[in-house]
């Protein structure tokens, strides 16, 4: 039904635009320089499709068939209209033209259309007139160049109204009040150019300014009114046979006249789209202006979070550094304890910092495996139990009893579960509640982590998982942090093919997370996993350390002779390939980064070394990407350890 009004509201307004153009016929009753059906019917195809193409079919055949014409004439010519509306839709289409008329490439585009598919119906028409006698084969020529410009001229001042209107609202309101000035003096002025003077030569020009004044001030939609307030009185007043252009011409006056129009249609659109495009490049300048703002607002603030973060763990290990010296031993005990926590800590942040350097540059590799649900969510809940257990807060975790498997990173998603966890655990206040809920929907995993803490206000959820966001904090900054996780677990997310968004309702109700990542099948068998490599076993053991910091290369050899070790230390590679060649060390604790041969260069060189061939390879670096671990393989590494390395794990690599 809805259709067929489609069809017939179109039929008649195509009937009503053809009746008022064969109105202005003069030398054919079928052919006129004024027809404002092309341009309503190309919008109509552009804007509702196919379902208005026959309702062009009948309005076109009506219209005609009513203008002293054969029924079949009338037919064809309704064809070549109908095909004519479709051709200019299509050109359109093909250009990716926006209704907006906005772009320069868009008025172009329509320019095109307007040129090129009138042809198409003034061809068909002619060719139909003359077929069925209506006119005479020596007039059809003139008719046809007629034809066609009335066609061209209807879509030029017609279609870019009708484009503009149905779009969206194209005029500010604040410029309301300039839009109705412009207007009021455009009438006047008009009328008393066309209407009110005598034949003066070139009186029609005084309406350009007001032309140029609406496409500069009102873009396209002013552009694309005034030409058309404008044409409507001239095309009256030359009817009527006032105006510069009266019994001028062709059609008394109207094909001299509908050419002006035409020169000044496209100018007014030219200039509102020049005048569009170059509005819209200074709001997007101001947009990038205020992003830039408030970008660098938050690198201060991040900074400053920064210098804070650092700043908090730095002063107990100074202070815990001169307790050292104490002999009490409790004292001292408390005091490694101190200097320990706050390590980690500070090995926390950086790897943070790392992180998303590393997702941001797109260079984090995941190491997927089928693992269970449970054995994710295991370790993540141990990463924050004691700061859950410290203040007190009851945490839930509800997942399905069977096996849920995951196509993941055991390590990173570990890492996402921990982060929102932990992001519970500090906006959530002594005595609150955590929970960690988990279901399988639909072939995908939904896991929600909610908390009954501070919630968040919509400006903050906004921007929840951006970097450096975090909600206004207190000048004690209890929390910490660094405004990072959130954007760490968005990005680990995506990298796994989910989603992850945040909702809250307001400050004050908790927040909740829900993370979406498909289901893996199961595993037919159960995954190898690697062996624990072998640890050799034997007296103290000759360790080379090659270390080019003064400091960290003195600390580490001061504890490893603490331990018993017999100790050599160099600052460069080539003092290392030196000491090695007299020292014939077992172990080789080596970084990467050294001045003139760096770590890998060395390794290969140690290992052509008779001395070293056998001995066990160490680096010792900043560097942790997969391609830096590869790199380290290839040179002759044994083991690939991360700065700053944990005693425990060296003291492993050495074991008796």
């Amino acid at each position: 039904m809805k259709r067929w009004l489609v069809v017939v509201a179109v039929a008649l307004i195509y009937v009503g635009c053809a009746k008022l153009g064969l109105a202005l016929a003069f030398r054919a009753a079928q052919v006129t320089a004024v027809w404002p059906p092309t341009g309503f019917a190309i919008a109509a195809v552009l804007r509702l499709g196919r379902r208005s193409i026959p309702g062009i079919l009948i309005g076109a055949f009506l219209a005609n068939a009513t203008a002293q014409e054969p029924l079949w004439v009338a037919a064809g010519i309704a064809v070549g209209n109908t095909l004519e509306a479709v051709v200019g839709a299509m050109l359109l289409r093909r250009f990716g033209f926006d209704g907006q008329l906005a772009r320069v490439r868009d008025v172009l585009a329509l320019l095109v259309a307007v040129v090129v598919s009138p042809i198409v119906s003034a061809t068909i028409g002619v060719l139909s007139l003359g077929a069925g006698g209506v006119q005479q084969a020596a007039a059809l020529p003139a008719l046809w160049w007629v034809w066609w410009l009335g066609d061209a001229l209807g879509a030029l001042i017609v279609a870019p109204l009708l484009f503009v209107w149905t779009d969206r609202s194209p005029v500010l309101r604040v410029r309301m009040p300039e839009g109705l000035m412009l207007l009021s003096a455009l009438i006047v002025v008009s009328v008393i150019s066309f209407i009110g003077l005598p034949h003066l030569p070139e009186t029609e020009y005084v309406v350009f300014p007001f032309l140029i004044w609406a496409a500069l001030r009102f873009g396209p939609a002013g552009s694309a009114t005034a030409t058309a307030v404008a044409d409507v009185i001239a095309v009256w007043a030359t009817h009527l046979g006032t105006g510069p252009f009266a019994g001028a011409g062709p059609e008394q006056g109207l094909v001299p006249l509908q050419i002006f129009m035409a020169v000044a249609g496209t100018t007014g659109l030219l200039l509102g789209a020049v005048a569009a495009q170059d509005r819209r490049a200074k709001e997007e300048l101001q947009l990038r202006a205020t992003q830039l703002a408030e970008a660098d607002r938050r690198k201060d603030e991040f900074l400053a979070m920064l210098g804070h973060e650092l700043r908090n763990p730095l002063a107990p290990v100074v202070h815990s550094v001169e307790l050292l010296g104490r002999r009490d031993e409790k004292t001292v005990q408390r005091a490694r304890d101190i200097i320990r926590r706050q390590s980690e800590h500070l090995t926390h942040l950086v790897d943070d910092l790392l992180d998303v350097s590393r997702i941001t540059r797109g260079s984090v590799k995941l190491e997927r495996r089928h693992v269970a649900l449970h054995e994710i969510v295991g370790p993540a809940v141990e990463t924050w139990r004691h700061l859950i257990t410290q203040q007190r807060q009851e945490l839930t975790i509800n997942i399905p009893e069977h096996p849920v498997w995951l196509d993941v990173d055991p390590t990173r998603f570990t890492q996402v579960i921990a982060n929102l966890l932990h992001n519970a655990a500090k906006f959530t206040p002594p005595g609150g509640r955590i929970a960690i809920v988990a279901e399988e929907q639909n072939g995908w995993v939904v896991l929600r982590v909610r908390d009954s803490g501070e919630g968040m206000s919509p400006a903050v959820l906004a921007h929840a998982f951006e970097l450096f966001v975090q909600g206004p904090p207190p000048l004690d900054r209890p929390r910490g942090g660094l405004g990072l996780g959130l954007t760490l677990v968005r990005r680990l997310v995506e990298l796994h093919g989910g989603s992850i968004e945040a909702s809250s309702e307001g400050s004050g109700r908790g927040s909740e997370f829900t993370v979406r990542v498909p289901v893996a099948e199961a595993p037919a068998a159960s995954e190898p996993i690697a062996a624990a490599p072998e640890t050799s076993t034997g007296g103290a053991r000759r360790v080379l350390v090659v270390e080019d910091n003064e400091d960290a290369r003195e600390a580490l050899t001061l504890l490893l002779e603490e331990s018993g070790h017999d100790v050599r230390a160099a600052a460069d590679g080539l003092e290392a390939l030196r000491e090695a060649e007299q020292f014939m060390p077992n172990v080789v604790l080596l970084d990467i980064g050294l001045p003139g041969l760096d770590g890998y260069a060395v390794a290969r060189k140690l290992r052509e070394l008779p001395c070293c061939s056998d001995a066990l390879l160490v680096a010792i670096t900043g560097y942790g990407q997969p391609e830096d671990r590869a790199l380290a393989r290839a040179a002759g590494f044994d083991h690939h350890l991360l700065k700053p390395v944990e005693p425990m794990r060296l003291f492993e690599l050495l074991r008796l």
